[in-house]
């Protein structure tokens, strides 16, 4: 009979490093992998950003990027028409999902009317508060309207099941307006 005795650097530390050394080595990996995408993906969300701006303000040639203090928290980014067409705003609000998880580009025309909305992302109930984006009886009433339109919620048709996402919808125009306010005084 032979015994076999148990050996503290087979058993136990070899398994450890080896663990080690393909978890450093597929750490490098992303590391370079995620070095290499990121250029890439960020100038694919700049040019989604730019053409969503193109299209809720579809009368503007290029866009000047506006730079304002005191704007809504949800307001994150706010550029004006270099032709004079208008302004859009970028949102990020609370949804359904929760806490900046509607994501809204809304153009607004120098006459203070709401030329177009765009839903960016969204974490809102599939078939439900998802139609916020994909309803055009819902987010087609809004452009033409001012922000007098905007605040009185008898003006506005929700989408039945949906009340509360129509409502965050609502809620983000009525901080784009803000923002256009502190916009036009100080023009």
């Amino acid at each position: 009979m032979s015994k076999t005795k148990s050996n503290v650097m087979t058993d136990f530390v070899a398994p450890i490093a080896v663990l080690v050394v393909i978890c450093v080595v597929m750490s490098a990996l992303l590391a370079l992998t995620n070095g290499a995408t990121e250029p890439i993906i960020k100038a694919a969300e700049l040019e989604a950003q730019k053409a969503a701006r193109m299209e809720v303000l579809p009368g503007a040639d290029d866009f000047l990027q506006v730079e304002i203090d005191g704007l809504p928290e949800a307001v994150t980014e706010v550029y004006q028409a270099s032709n004079g067409a208008g302004y859009t705003f970028s949102i990020v609000a609370q949804g359904y999902g929760g806490k900046n998880t509607l994501k809204m580009a809304v153009g607004i025309d120098m006459d203070g009317k709401i030329t177009g909305t765009k839903v960016l992302s969204h974490k809102e109930t599939v078939g439900l508060g998802s139609k916020i984006e994909t309803d055009e009886s819902f987010y087609g009433q809004f452009p033409g309207q001012d922000a007098a339109y905007v605040s009185d919620l008898k003006n506005i048709d929700t989408i039945s099941g949906a009340t509360r996402s129509s409502n965050f919808y609502r809620l983000a125009l009525t901080y784009a307006f803000e923002a256009y306010d502190l916009v036009k005084e100080a023009a």
